[in-house]
């Protein structure tokens, strides 16, 4: 059969093996410790036509779920990895942005004509017409491209722009719109009558009411925002830091069509990316600005970010605040949960929503509401698990206090309300484990001056790749005559190890060593690939990779077959070896009856299995201690336990990096990050690492997690995204650890010293 593939629209070949119904083993084995067991069950599903066959829970690996380092680790070590940062090329310019200096208003004028007449400046583009809106400090009027970055800033020197000013807002809690705040920091609007509710709350054997805050987070990636663009003739080349490649080249195609480009005629590059966590989908102002600028200049042009403009022009995790109501039965049981929250999203007035965990929710009443308010100030941008960290941190606080009038456990509390046995599987050896028990049994000595405490909190993400059907997703694998693999992608890998994730899932359908797979991402020549966000590239991907080299190795089956004049159903790839159990080839040999031109194979990404999977989305659970320094407010972590799901586990080492990094952004987020806005000029005060503090080596504490791999039946692999799912829990569970510790609970994120030392001050006016 013929199909089209779907770069170039030019036929190919591929094998297609008719497939019923097959049945797969899926859940898991029983996880180490106490009262655990096998939780295993047998469904039919059907692949699709030419699929590669499902793996499941009976499936043996030889390279999937090893501890490999990361294929690209010593490039990356070494500087021989070049991201955007790094591209140079004779005759470059250096760019700069001209930016507003004021928060909201009008600009009234704009002359260009002294920075275009100084000597050596190749560009000068306006972004803002005159008349546009100035929408925060820091938006793009203008950007100019010169040999040097000093040639380049004496010029954004020369550009004179004006302004019509106007009143502005930077902080959402003082817009109209924002609910009221007492000086305690609850919310002194009523709450809208709901009979129902009402009812129940007057009833309930233990209730409790809060008021939940977190600050603006910004995504300090190790690389900033920024491009390197060439022009040759009407072809354009952009090395770009970004999480999406072919969005960022349908983007740039669309801004440029008047410039005679389209998406045929711009190519992508994002080998390597400094981080993004959510920001970079977009080419954003700066990446079409850097296009612009070359298409001017006809010159190569560099605009890369400084960290000043990283941290206040390219997004953030925004603000929020949170108003629960809740109760229990006196079985402990949740039966009403009243939400309302707020997000503070920037000038756009949307993005920023924020999430609840609804799993401890399955009996109760429940009534929730959002409402976005907007500021002047740059706006909301995804941030690992939007949404997720802010709620988290409100609702498993108010459900540690709630526990703690009812004189429950927090961890019996979840036990009680989360009814899905996995959940529960890691809840308990997660608990075991981390110790638990004797962590929350500790007593701290009346007057001490250092008090211990110990926190809980979930972690669980929905995303699970492609949901419904077909779509461009695919993957090329090459198998050369030498025995040397590809495995080819224009998915970008933002650091979190895809091409680690090819390799290996190529080498274990082929049955080689990893060491012969060479694995490329980010070239929009390449097959299509995701962006990089809502823990979906792995899971959108995986499944392609094995059907490309499943479709790669069939081709060489049939090669060694013919050659050895054996019956082709009866010859695998395994071992390192092609053929039967009595007839069979190295991979060496087997790969010199190739030939000149190199096997190549285009797996595709199906759509997910029709029939019900064994889980749909993905959990965890996650545990902290913390000492407080009664003296001082200080709050040092000193341990953190995670266990996380994200279906099959394929490079191991990799996986546990994402979970450990997310508690150390959590960590982070818990403890330090804030940023600073001055209301008077509209200005962010702490705009580069000096002042807008993140963890440090010195701030982690000791960190541990288990990966919980599942074999999920959603598709031919079984992966799921991991992104996310362990940002949701870190910054909650630490919250509830310095609430056990000073017995009081400290409801605004971050918990900086003041506001601990004023819940410690609180605490102790209050009797018990």
């Amino acid at each position: 059969m013929s199909t089209r593939n779907r770069d170039t629209g030019a036929p190919r070949e591929q094998v297609e093996i008719p497939r019923e119904q097959v049945e797969i083993t899926v859940g898991y084995r029983a996880l180490p410790g106490k009262d655990q067991q096998d939780r295993l069950e047998k469904i039919t599903v059907e692949p699709t036509e030419g699929d590669a066959p499902p793996w499941d829970a009976n499936t043996p690996y030889k390279v999937v779920g090893s501890d490999l380092d990361r294929v690209d680790g010593f490039a990356k070590a070494t500087g021989r990895a070049k991201y955007a940062y790094d591209q140079n090329f004779p005759d470059l310019q250096q760019a700069m942005i001209l930016r507003a200096p004021i928060a909201r208003g009008t600009l009234t004028a704009l002359d260009l004509d002294e920075a275009r007449r100084m000597p050596g400046v190749t560009a000068v583009v306006a972004l803002k017409d005159v008349g546009n809106k100035v929408r925060f400090v820091g938006d793009a009027i203008a950007a100019v491209a010169a040999p040097t970055l000093d040639l380049a800033r004496d010029a954004i020197e020369k550009i004179r722009a004006d302004y019509d000013q106007e009143e502005h807002n930077v902080e959402y809690l003082m817009s109209g719109d924002a609910p009221l705040l007492s000086m305690g920091g609850e919310v002194d609007d009523e709450w809208p009558a709901d009979d129902d509710i009402d009812a129940l709350l007057a009833k309930a054997t233990h209730s409790h009411s809060g008021t939940y805050r977190t600050e603006v987070q910004t995504h300090s990636s190790l690389e900033t925002h920024g491009n390197v663009a060439r022009f040759d003739q009407k072809h354009l080349d952009v090395w770009s830091s970004t999480q999406a490649t072919f969005g960022v080249r349908g983007e740039l195609a669309r801004a440029l069509r008047q410039r005679g480009v389209d998406v045929e005629s711009v190519e992508v590059h994002s080998e390597y990316v400094g981080g993004g966590f959510g920001s970079k989908f977009s080419a954003g102002i700066e990446g079409l600005a850097c296009c612009l600028l070359a298409h001017e200049a006809q010159k190569p042009v560099k605009l890369m970010l400084d960290r000043f403009e990283e941290h206040t022009t390219a997004g953030n995790r925004p603000s929020a605040l949170m108003q629960v109501r809740g109760a229990l039965d006196e079985n402990g049981r949740i039966t009403v949960w009243d939400w309302r929250s707020f997000g503070g999203c920037g000038f756009n007035g949307s993005g920023g929503a924020v999430r609840h965990p609804s799993a401890y929710l399955g009996k109760a009443k429940v009534r929730q509401s959002h409402k976005d308010i907007a500021c002047d100030t740059d706006p909301a941008r995804s941030m690992r698990a939007p949404g997720y960290p802010q709620g988290w941190f409100g609702a498993e606080l108010f459900l540690d206090e709630l526990a703690a009038k009812a004189g429950l456990d927090p961890l019996a509390l979840r036990l009680k309300n989360d009814d899905e046995a996995m959940r529960l599987d890691q809840w308990k050896f997660g608990a075991e484990r981390f110790g638990w028990a004797e962590a929350r049994a500790k007593q701290n000595e009346p007057g001490a001056r250092y008090l211990t405490g110990a926190g809980l909190a979930s972690a669980r993400w929905g995303q699970l790749g492609n949901h419904g059907g077909r779509n461009p997703h695919g993957i090329t694998c090459r198998i050369h005559n030498d025995g040397s693999v590809e495995s080819r992608s224009g998915a970008q890998d933002i650091g979190t190890g895809l091409k680690t994730v090819l390799t290996m899932l190529t080498a274990e359908e082929l049955g080689i060593a990893p060491a012969r797979v060479r694995a490329t991402t980010g070239h929009t020549s390449d097959p299509s690939g995701p962006g990089s966000g809502g823990s979906t590239t792995t899971p959108s991907l995986a499944p392609a990779v094995r059907h490309a080299a499943y479709l790669a190795a069939q081709k060489l089956v049939a090669l060694v077959a013919d050659h050895l004049g054996v019956p082709l159903d009866e010859v695998r790839c395994s071992a390192g070896k092609v053929g039967t159990d009595k007839a069979q080839l190295s991979w060496t040999d087997a790969c010199k009856l190739i030939g000149q031109n190199p096997i190549e194979a285009h797996g595709e990404r199906f759509p997910n299995y029709k029939q019900d999977p064994f889980h749909r989305g993905v959990c965890g659970a996650q545990f902290a201690e913390v000492r407080v320094d009664s003296w001082t407010g200080e709050v040092q972590v000193t341990r953190m336990f995670g266990i996380q799901d994200c279906g099959l586990v394929i490079a191991k080492k990799l996986a546990e990096s994402q979970v450990l990094g997310a508690m150390i952004q959590g960590v982070s987020y818990a403890l330090h990050e804030q940023r600073i806005m001055d209301q008077r000029s509209g200005r962010m005060l702490n705009g580069d690492f000096l002042r807008y503090k993140i963890t440090g080596t010195k701030d982690l504490p000791a960190l541990d997690c288990y990966l919980h791999s599942v074999a999920n039946g959603h598709d031919n692999t079984g992966a799921a995204g991991l992104g996310e799912p362990p940002s949701t829990a870190s910054a909650a569970a630490i919250g509830n650890a310095v609430f056990h510790a000073i017995g009081a609970p400290v409801r605004h994120l971050p918990l900086t010293p003041d506001k601990v030392l004023a819940a410690l001050q609180k605490a102790q006016r209050t009797p018990r």
